[in-house]
């Protein structure tokens, strides 16, 4: 495509339209796209579980439990690629709360489903090993997490088991009530999990034993910015190329940030133009957009 050749990258001297120039955009064809012709999909899910050292020795309520699953899953970005919706999704499911002892102390044992969502040929079919090799490999960082982060009755994370052959889980030990009946080991699986968290059984907590802030504050930043590509063809990005660098810019935040994805943190990138700049030898693209 012709376009107008500029000797600088242009100065800031207004607000960027908020509007992307995207009705300028080139149609790309199937051969030129760099993206699989075929959108394939792959779902992998694993049952696991966790023993975790308490005090006060109490299930997880609700909250928590969400709390837990989302650093579950938020660990999928350091050792994935793609992280995210639309190309790999990760869902944890607790699925039960069990105390176990081992003739000495007594912990509580999470039992869990980690699923793995991937489109677009990205293969995951080995991350509940990565998984699992992450976490146990990572303790003393897993521990700080989720005390860090509203958990902060857990005083040790023990290793994670995931079960990649086919087996059950264990007889449940719950009672209705803190008090619960002891057991020498953990026990062994005998039959399928049931896929229902059995959190009604939980304890209530009062609002004064609460561990979490009594008040809930939102803070939202947006900033502009701006990005200069060297591309070749010398092509300005269609529609599903502008969502995937979104998405990638996007999905850097888990690389610097803590508790990233709803609903603690979220990122939104918005490319809002597109132009083409010249350095007085070679043409670039210029992406501004908004954080």
């Amino acid at each position: 495509p012709t376009f107008a050749e500029k000797s600088t990258i242009p100065s800031e001297t207004s607000d960027p339209s908020m509007t992307p120039s995207i009705s300028s955009i080139p149609t790309v064809s199937q051969e030129s796209s760099f993206f699989p012709s075929t959108l394939t999909a792959l779902t992998i899910q694993k049952r696991g579980r966790q023993l975790l050292q308490v005090d006060p020795l109490l299930q997880f309520d609700p909250f928590q439990v969400d709390v837990y699953e989302r650093i579950m899953q938020n660990y999928t970005a350091s050792f994935g690629h793609m992280v995210g919706e639309p190309f790999i999704m990760t869902i944890c499911n607790v699925t039960e709360q069990q105390f176990v002892s081992n003739g000495v102390t007594s912990q509580l044992l999470l039992s869990f489903n980690m699923r793995y969502e991937s489109r677009f040929g990205y293969n995951v079919a080995n991350y509940t090993r990565l998984f699992q090799s992450y976490i146990n490999d990572n303790l003393d960082e897993v521990t700080i997490s989720m005390q860090e982060h509203f958990l902060t009755n857990v005083v040790e994370a023990g290793r994670v088991q995931m079960f990649f052959t086919r087996s059950p889980t264990f007889s449940p030990i719950v009672s209705s009530s803190p008090t619960f009946a002891e057991k020498s080991t953990i026990p062994s699986e005998t039959s399928d999990p049931s896929m229902t968290p059995s959190i009604s059984s939980i304890p209530t907590v009062s609002q004064e034993s609460s561990f979490f802030p009594s008040t809930l504050t939102a803070l939202t930043i947006q900033k502009r910015g701006r990005q200069l590509l060297q591309v070749d063809p010398l092509l300005q990005f269609d529609p599903f190329q502008v969502d995937v660098y979104e998405r990638i810019m996007q999905n850097y935040t888990a690389s610097f940030g803590h508790m990233v994805g709803e609903p603690f943190i979220m990122t939104i990138c918005n490319v809002t133009e597109q132009q083409f700049v010249s350095n007085g030898v070679t043409s670039q693209l210029l992406l501004s957009f908004n954080m």
